[in-house]
């Protein structure tokens, strides 16, 4: 065995000290890899977490987060450029590619509608104040505070765990409780889940509340037809109203339309605006188009909104078992039946 001699091996000790401290300098320049999460749902699918887990972090300039997206309901992960306005997520960010992205309020970037499990990073260059936003849901948002390299940050990778895991709890249990206050048909309140007035059938489509934190809004939704199976006589009319803020469904017999955004030609709009169909089979197609909560108003930016859809009717005029479904989320498990009594 060869035996250095002392002056190679003072050699040898600095060469990999100096190779330890440029290995050290180049990992503090790429920077801390923070950990989130898009979205949270129960095991059945229904109750879902319109959220980013938690929606508000604070970290250095230099640093990147990877969210990784936790439900079956899609989401975007979306930074745009200061007063920009908001495109539709079938848009984007123009040119923009992923599976990466650096963000430092310039440019716009962001994801496509992600499935389960899927993953976005974007490193964060620059100090500044950064809004976090999904495309697919208006009200779901947060705030990133990327500090300078010799800030002390408030705190660390476990808190941000632990804070995500409690406000996606929070959110499901919110939206758990109020789906069973809805379902209870003992529950005295004006929003029972099914109800006859004047001899027509009432059918919650959806719940839903927003939460606010420091760092954002979050929705917590409930993505089904409460009392989804109901049964009624020839003749009846059939009330569906959506109880969500954020959260579109449709009404959807047959066959599912490729659009799901335009009601089909066989529907009609009575005179309080509620639209409405007749069904004489349980072969028949009707599609509602999109039943939602008109969005909010943003005074002295834009246009007042118009009102939206939020009821549909069908009258049904034959006995039989008439199977329906949200073709939003039929995935989700959001699907009813109306049985038709002679």
């Amino acid at each position: 065995m060869k035996i250095l001699q002392p002056l190679q091996f003072r050699v040898v000790v600095w060469s990999l000290v100096i190779i330890a401290a440029l290995t050290a300098t180049q990992t503090l320049r790429a920077g801390q890899n923070w950990k989130a999460v898009v979205g949270g749902q129960n095991t059945d699918k229904g109750h879902q977490a319109l959220a980013f887990l938690p929606n508000e972090f604070w970290i250095h300039a230099g640093d990147s987060i990877t969210w990784t997206q936790e439900s079956d309901e899609i989401h975007t992960v979306t930074f745009l450029t200061s007063a920009q306005i908001i495109p539709p997520f079938q848009v984007g960010c123009p040119g923009f590619i992923l599976p990466m992205a650096t963000f430092d309020g310039s440019t716009c970037v962001t994801t496509p509608p992600l499935n389960k499990r899927q993953t976005f990073t974007v490193h964060f260059p620059k100090a500044g104040n950064y809004k976090l936003v999904c495309l697919v849901h208006n009200t779901m948002n947060g705030t990133i505070h990327v500090l300078s390299p010799s800030a002390v940050l408030p705190h660390d990778q476990d808190f941000y765990d632990v804070k995500g895991a409690e406000e996606r709890q929070a959110l499901l249990s919110d939206i758990e409780s109020h789906s069973k206050m809805q379902a209870d048909p003992d529950h005295d309140g004006d929003d029972d889940s099914v109800r006859v007035i004047h001899g027509n059938k009432h059918v919650t489509a959806g719940v839903g509340e927003i939460v606010s934190t420091p760092g954002g809004l979050q929705t917590a939704s409930l993505n089904r037809f409460l009392k989804g199976t109901i049964h009624i006589e020839a003749g009846d009319t059939v009330e569906w109203s959506n109880h969500d803020p954020e959260e579109p469904h449709t009404i959807t017999f047959g066959t599912e339309p490729a659009n799901p955004f335009p009601p089909s030609p066989n529907v009609t709009v009575d005179s309080d605006g509620a639209r409405h169909a007749i069904i004489t089979s349980p072969s028949d197609n009707v599609h509602s188009g999109f039943i939602e909560a008109t969005l909010v108003d943003d005074p002295g930016l834009l246009p007042e909104n118009p009102l939206d859809f939020t009821r549909f009717r069908v009258t049904f005029k034959q006995p039989g078992t008439y199977k329906y479904i949200c073709a939003l989320h039929d995935n989700l498990g959001m699907v009813g039946t109306v049985v038709v009594e002679p």
